[in-house]
């Protein structure tokens, strides 16, 4: 018999099923965009609409923690301003328990490095092993960018996680072309019915 008032956490199986939900009524914009590998969409995945908000916040940075311990680091970081959310979330829930010992440090890296101050590219604290973050995969270019400035500083990172793989069929994915170890949350297909649905009834309610 379990304890009165006990609450039971919810599994990570549950959690990623909440995720889907949050993902698909806050995060997925149904209008025509071009993505930064140059590929026309119509539909596209705004996590920073999620990664800043108070639920969907909790939700990655506990499904991405336990993606991103798989790879041992002890810091993590990601190309602005994609990343910057996400990190953020990460570090402070790695420390959620108090043992700060314990919890991730971050870093973000900037597109280019300042030209005033200490023209850093790189901030935070980034202490190896490193995990890089996105929130979106689609060719791998942006995170070829930041494995690229962390290999500058003498760093090789240990592995990638993003949120989702778009799984883009006709677009080379650079990272499975350099060999980058990468996992993602979600994949594309998990939510191509529920796109294609959205999509359809966009189609009817403009004829």
């Amino acid at each position: 018999m379990g304890i009165v008032g006990e609450q039971t956490m919810p599994s990570y199986d549950e959690k990623r099923r909440k995720l889907v939900e949050v993902i698909q009524k806050n995060a997925i914009v149904f209008q025509d965009v071009q993505l930064f590998s140059k590929i026309k969409s119509q539909y596209y995945y705004d996590i920073k609409r999620i990664s800043l908000q108070k639920e969907g916040a909790h939700l990655l940075a506990e499904l991405l923690l336990s993606e991103i311990y798989k790879y041992g680091p002890k810091s993590v970081g990601g190309m602005e301003m994609g990343a910057v959310a996400l990190v953020t979330a990460v570090v402070f829930k790695s420390t959620m328990d108090g043992k700060y010992e314990k919890g991730l440090n971050g870093f973000f890296i900037r597109k280019e490095a300042k030209g005033y101050g200490l023209q850093k590219r790189i901030e935070g604290n980034m202490i190896p092993p490193v995990v890089i973050v996105d929130d979106v995969i689609t060719s791998g270019k942006s995170v070829m960018d930041s494995i690229e400035a962390v290999n500058a500083e003498g760093i090789t990172p240990k592995g990638v996680v993003c949120v989702i793989d778009r799984e883009e069929a006709d677009t080379p994915n650079v990272l499975k072309q350099s060999n980058i170890k990468y996992s993602s949350l979600f994949k594309h297909s998990e939510f191509k019915p529920f796109i294609e649905q959205k999509l359809e009834e966009k189609r009817r309610a403009a004829n």
